[in-house]
């Protein structure tokens, strides 16, 4: 059971968040503002190296929650439900793709934004860190494909209950939100993809048998 829990990323996962609630609580202020924005996944810093660090925002940023960061932990244990649905290699590949699937579209339209006069020049800088994501994504494909079934009601109503902060502001096109749902929707495509993978094969329709011949007459 102990082996089990240490080989699951997604238990690593639970325990890296958990650790950064007293780092958040106990860093000066300074220090936690200069972390957010070094993390977060904002225009300034996905632009390409040297002026940008796209790839390590990206991953550090799954790691520092901005509000509420002793609720994360909750929420990212559907993340060992996604590794035993899917397997540890698949689950750390598919939920990194839905937080760069999540992150790099939004940003896009915060670039397209500024660039028209709809958004002030600074929202390039804004800070946008967080596990939510990774968690909404592994929640969606726990909602569908975890074992044994009842978890999946579980984390259902996980997820509604977290569902009115995660779009809050989707109507003004907020960055979040709009990540919230394309994060919903990779966490969707994975549960597909995994269903399909692993939907039994169909049979072949039984031959008909024909009879022996009569024997003929004499």
């Amino acid at each position: 059971m102990i082996r089990r829990i240490v080989r699951n990323p997604g238990a690593w996962y639970v325990a890296a968040l958990s650790a950064m609630c007293p780092v958040l609580v106990l860093l000066p202020p300074d220090r936690v503002l200069a972390l957010r924005e070094w993390a977060s996944t904002n225009l300034a810093n996905l632009h390409p190296w040297p002026s940008g660090h796209p790839v390590e925002s990206l991953v550090v940023s799954a790691f520092v929650p901005q509000d509420s960061p002793w609720v994360w932990p909750v929420f990212a244990l559907s993340v060992c439900t996604v590794v035993s649905a899917l397997g540890a290699r698949r689950a750390v590949v598919s939920l990194a793709l839905a937080q760069v699937g999540a992150t790099l579209p939004t940003e896009a339209l915060v670039w397209w934004r500024i660039d028209h006069g709809a958004l002030p020049a600074s929202e390039a800088h804004t800070l946008d860190t967080g596990p939510s994501y990774v968690v909404v994504a592994a929640m969606t494909v726990a909602v569908l494909r975890a074992r044994p079934v009842w978890w999946r009601a579980v984390w259902l109503v996980m997820l509604l209950v977290a569902a009115p902060a995660l779009l809050d502001g989707l109507g003004e096109g907020a960055v979040a939100a709009v990540g919230h749902v394309l994060a919903f929707a990779a966490g969707l495509v994975i549960a597909a993809v995994h269903r399909f993978r692993h939907s039994p094969p169909a049979r072949p329709a039984p031959e008909a048998v024909s009879s022996p011949p009569a024997p003929a007459r004499t």
